[in-house]
């Protein structure tokens, strides 16, 4: 089969950026149908609760920031202040941004640096804000996808460049946009994406800046559903940060793209569970969300001890006490989670670890839909 390149008009070190669509169609066809018949994602309401809080947990762990969704969600509705500023700053960076992008449509050079400003307050160093000109950075940055000392960074676009680049990037957002079905807006998201991280016109909060416009163009075009995929990066940051790598050596955008489509996918499903379980059962927290979020992301023996290391990977750490209290008992309760037999060692001195499920009686799995979760019942 003849490979054709479909390259867009974003330039590159190397020359442009391109596509070889025929590879992605696999992918786009299972999610249109998966949302023909899903309609309840595709909606606004549907957008601002995953966005509001659990976007702004993903979208700053990707960097590495391990905020607990109920802190967030605390923070959020001033049920709690803490002592760590910068934390606090990060989360309401990012809601402020979201309500930016909720209320200006047009994506174009002054937004754009509007936004970055809500994002980066009081988060960005003395010498980045010395050396900014009126939009972008003007000396070179580099861009560690690592903290291996043996892997080299990469470079940002030449900043003499960059504005050249970044007018070509405002132009593709708002050219062509009678797109053929949501899953091609989807991918034009995620070119975005990747060509704001891959010119790199700041000296810090890129990749949020670069995330969070891909969002921005989403609700733009009323693509409601795809809103959902950072959270997806958090559980394979090591691939999503190697194939960047790739695409700004080669240009191909095409892997990418199939990881990003792959992501999101797997992400709509645990929402079509979860959706299942939330009309079958009574008011469910923040938290509850998460807990059940990370049972779905999880492989292979789901014990209490499991979960708690699985927990305190995505976030910062807490006793194995105090996760099952906090996650795993509000479900329990709730009949949500079943014990399903007891095991070797010790929650804390009153209660053994033991082996959990999804109450299955809760949900129904649709093998139609199910396609790329590894759901056991």
């Amino acid at each position: 089969m003849n490979e054709i390149r479909e390259y867009l008009p974003l330039s590159t070190k190397n020359s442009r950026l391109y596509l070889i669509r025929e590879k992605l169609k696999e992918n786009i066809n299972e999610l249109e149908l998966f949302l023909s018949d899903n309609e309840y994602m595709n909606s606004e309401k549907f957008s601002k609760n995953v966005l509001f809080s659990q976007e702004i947990k993903y979208n700053n762990e990707i960097e590495g920031y391990k905020d607990d969704v109920g802190l967030v969600y605390d923070i959020l509705n001033r049920k709690l202040k803490i002592d760590d500023k910068e934390k606090e700053q990060r989360i309401i960076n990012l809601y402020r941004g979201y309500k930016f992008i909720y209320e200006n449509k047009e994506i174009n050079k002054d937004n754009l640096k509007k936004l970055y400003s809500i994002l980066s307050k009081k988060l960005l160093t003395q010498h980045d804000i010395s050396n900014m000109g009126n939009y972008y950075r003007k000396n070179p940055v580099y861009i560690y996808f690592s903290n291996n000392l043996d892997i080299l960074p990469d470079m940002g676009v030449d900043a003499k460049n960059i504005e050249r680049y970044m007018e070509e990037y405002f132009n593709y957002i708002n050219d062509n946009n009678n797109l053929e079905c949501n899953t091609d807006y989807f991918i034009k998201s995620q070119v975005i994406h990747f060509q704001l991280v891959n010119i790199h016109p700041y000296y810090d909060i890129n990749g949020r800046t670069s995330r969070t416009t891909s969002m921005w163009y989403l609700l733009n075009n009323k693509v409601y559903p795809y809103i959902i995929f950072n959270r997806g990066i958090t559980l394979n940051k090591g691939l999503y940060y190697k194939i960047i790598r790739e695409v700004k050596k080669y240009d191909n955008l095409t892997f990418f793209i199939n990881y990003m489509l792959n992501t999101v996918k797997i992400e709509l499903e645990k929402e079509y569970i979860m959706d299942m379980i939330k009309s079958s059962s009574s008011y469910l927290t923040a938290v509850d969300y998460q807990t059940m979020y990370y049972i779905l992301s999880m492989k292979g023996l789901l014990t209490v001890k499991d979960f708690a290391r699985f927990y305190n990977t995505h976030n910062d750490k807490k006793s194995i006490k105090d996760i099952y209290n906090y996650m795993i008992v509000p479900l329990l309760d709730k009949n949500i989670l079943l014990k399903d037999r007891i095991t070797n060692g010790y929650i804390n001195s009153d209660n053994n670890n033991f082996v959990f499920k999804l109450n299955n009686s809760k949900y129904e799995i649709d093998n139609q839909k199910i396609k790329r979760l590894n759901l056991k019942q």
